[in-house]
Order: C-alpha cells, then structure tokens, then sequence
C-alpha cells in the first residue's frame, strides 16, 4: 500500500509577499506584493532582519504579519497600517508594531529555482526568525 503525504499551514491574518535578498554587496533587499508593487520602504524592521539573518540571493513566499508584544496576537489592524504608512512614517510605526516574515516556501537561492525540488512542506528548510530574536535562518 502506498503511503499518502499531507501537508497544511495556519491561515494567518496577514499580507502574502515575495522577499528578494541582495545576490551580492551593495544590493538591497526588495519586498514585492502580489499585485507586483515594491513596498519594502513600509518595512524598515523586515528589511534590517532580512540583511542580518538571511542569506544572499534567496527569494521566499511568505506573509508579512504584525505581532502585538502585549496580546501576543496578530493584530490585522495594525498591519493594514504599517502598509499604508510611507516611508517617512514606517519607523515609528516598526518600533510600535514589529513585523514579522512567515516563510512558506523558498523559490530561488543563489540563482538556482528551488521549485522543482521535492514538496516537503516547507519548514524543513526554516528555523524561526524574527527582527527581535536576531536568530539566523538558514537552508538545511
């Protein structure tokens, strides 16, 4: 008999994006919504956790959502705010309401498309990362 494998993730209350980490020095790092709008200027905390804990050249599926240190919830509020701030407005709001990247899937590292590797759920290749744990992630 064969064996069927399942996988499944949470729901989160948050906004899906596209984070591209700098292929080498001097690059930035580019955070791209689904309509295909750059909005990485609205996430100065995502962008100094991204330099710091990832590695060059990645491109990840993920959520952007916003914790609430005190209810440990994830306020849906707060993020739509964070989104529509500009960018001169972003770091009050980051030290207000710290984002956070959920990873779902790593789509390209170093050059090479990832997606045609094997389905395994995705988080075999994450540890947590946070912009306040300073955790590094890397691939397994």
């Amino acid at each position: 008999m064969r064996r069927l494998r399942t996988s499944a993730t949470g729901r989160l209350d948050g906004h899906r994006a596209l984070v591209f980490t700098a292929a080498g020095p001097g690059g930035r790092v580019l955070v791209r919504t689904r309509r295909g709008t750059l909005v990485q200027d609205q996430w100065p905390d995502l962008l100094a956790a991204a330099e710091e804990q990832l590695p060059r050249g990645l491109v990840i599926d993920d959520e952007l959502v916003v914790r609430d240190a005190e209810t440990g919830r994830l306020p849906f509020e707060a993020l739509q705010r964070r989104a529509a701030v500009r960018a001169r407005g972003a770091p009050a709001l980051a030290a207000a309401w710290p984002a956070y990247v959920v990873a779902f899937d790593p789509l390209e590292q170093d050059g090479r498309e990832l997606l045609q590797r094997p389905y395994q759920g995705g988080a075999h290749f994450w540890r947590h990362c946070s912009p306040t744990t300073r955790r590094r992630c890397r691939g397994r």
